[in-house]
């Protein structure tokens, strides 16, 4: 039956995207959660009202991880800031650090999500600027300031650190 072939389950959707999707994920929030930060926006992505209509599922992923990796980050700022009060208020020798990241890790940490997005996908990704637009559904000259700033950035932590 023809409805029965153009049915995807997003099993299949996960397979096929799931290299690219995770390299991405790894770059946009570390390699630790990026399996789990892709499964969640696949998932997300292909039980959207949306994605029956989506005519380039590769870039909507994209954007779906640049999305959920935005999220998670909110979401760790939202933790460590109750993890920081926590610290401030407990007794002293309560809690230890975790050993601190290297020097690249912490300047990729300080741009934004779609700063990563842009920076992965026009450096590792190899997309051309009006590509990494299309992809991320926002303008070539947001793609141009975005890389702008994001090195601008990057030169800021890793010379001042």
């Amino acid at each position: 039956m023809i409805g029965d072939e153009l049915r995807v389950t997003w099993t299949d959707v996960y397979e096929r995207h799931a290299g690219e999707l995770t390299r991405l994920a790894s770059f946009l929030v570390g390699r630790d959660q990026a399996h789990d930060l892709v499964a969640d926006a696949v998932a997300s992505a292909v039980t959207s009202p949306s994605w029956s209509s989506v005519r380039e599922p590769a870039a909507y992923l994209v954007r779906s991880v640049v999305n959920q990796a935005h999220h998670h980050r909110r979401s760790s700022s939202r933790r460590l800031a109750r993890e920081s009060r926590a610290v401030r208020l407990a007794p002293s020798g309560g809690i230890t650090s975790p050993e601190p990241d290297p020097q690249l890790r912490t300047a990729l940490d300080s741009l934004s999500p779609q700063q990563r997005a842009v920076v992965f996908l026009t450096y590792w990704g190899d997309l051309s600027i009006p590509d990494v637009a299309r992809w991320l559904e926002i303008s070539e000259g947001s793609v141009r300031q975005q890389l702008a700033r994001a090195k601008i950035r990057l030169r800021e932590v890793i010379v001042h650190d």
